[in-house]
């Protein structure tokens, strides 16, 4: 069989594979909710811990199932700490960046140092990001954050390694970079979905105080739109007892 016509064939097992797994992985904390910072069956500090080395082994991985063409390791390792770091935090976001960043070290190559350094970058930016939106986090910004991270790690390799720009302009460089894009938005729609449908709150019809303007009636409803709409209720409730009161 022709050499380039394995290689296509290689490309899209790999790329079918990361995206099931991200599927898998996503939906698998969608539903558990193991990870979740308001899931009281588990210590933040185990939740640490266990979304470190899942996400670090994530990252790992990215880099152990991937393989080399035009001097560039095709892989999805940033999907560990970018999406890992988004959903559960700082800590998930740089214990995975580190073991992505250290064993890609192993590898080699021209990118070595820059691509380990860029998988850094994105783990710091992932955490920051947490930080700024924390229950806020949509899909769509998940996807967005994802693929700005990928065009800082082109600039850095573009940078840091000799001959860069010719490398970042390869096929395999960009399709790396848009593999992790996808494993993020696969993780992502998969994560917000099935947390919907297995742990979200149902609305009743009449349960008017309740409804979310954006999610509408008897539609499932994450933990932290309900938490904003108790908050807000619980605020209108205050605002018209003192009324009654001044009354």
């Amino acid at each position: 069989m022709d050499g380039n016509l394995l290689f296509w064939i290689d490309i899209i097992n790999f790329v079918i594979g990361c995206i099931l797994f991200c599927c898998v992985l996503g939906g698998f904390f969608g539903i558990t909710g193991i990870l979740d910072p308001d899931n009281e069956n588990i210590s933040g500090k185990k939740r640490t811990v266990l979304g470190v080395l899942i996400f670090g082994t994530l990252s790992v991985l990215g880099n152990l199932i991937g393989f080399s063409n035009d001097n560039v390791l095709i892989n999805f390792r940033d999907v560990g700490p970018i999406a890992g770091g988004l959903w559960f935090g700082p800590a998930v976001a740089l214990g995975a960046a580190v073991m992505g960043a250290t064993s890609r070290l192993f590898f080699g190559g021209a990118t070595m140092f820059s691509c380990a350094i860029a998988t850094l970058a994105a783990g710091v930016a992932s955490a920051l990001m947490y930080r700024m939106f924390k229950d806020k986090m949509t899909v769509r910004v998940s996807v967005m954050i994802a693929a700005i991270l990928g065009a800082v790690h082109l600039t850095l390799v573009s940078i840091l390694t000799p001959n860069g720009v010719a490398i970042i302009l390869t096929p395999s460089a960009i399709g790396s970079i848009a593999l992790v894009v996808v494993g993020v938005a696969t993780f992502s729609a998969s994560y917000k979905y099935f947390g919907a449908r297995f742990r979200g709150e149902h609305l009743g019809k009449k349960d008017q105080k309740l409804s979310h303007p954006k999610v509408g009636r008897n539609k499932p409803v994450y933990n932290f739109q309900l938490r904003e709409l108790e908050k807000k209720n619980a605020a209108k409730n205050n605002k018209n007892v003192g009324r009654s009161d001044n009354g």
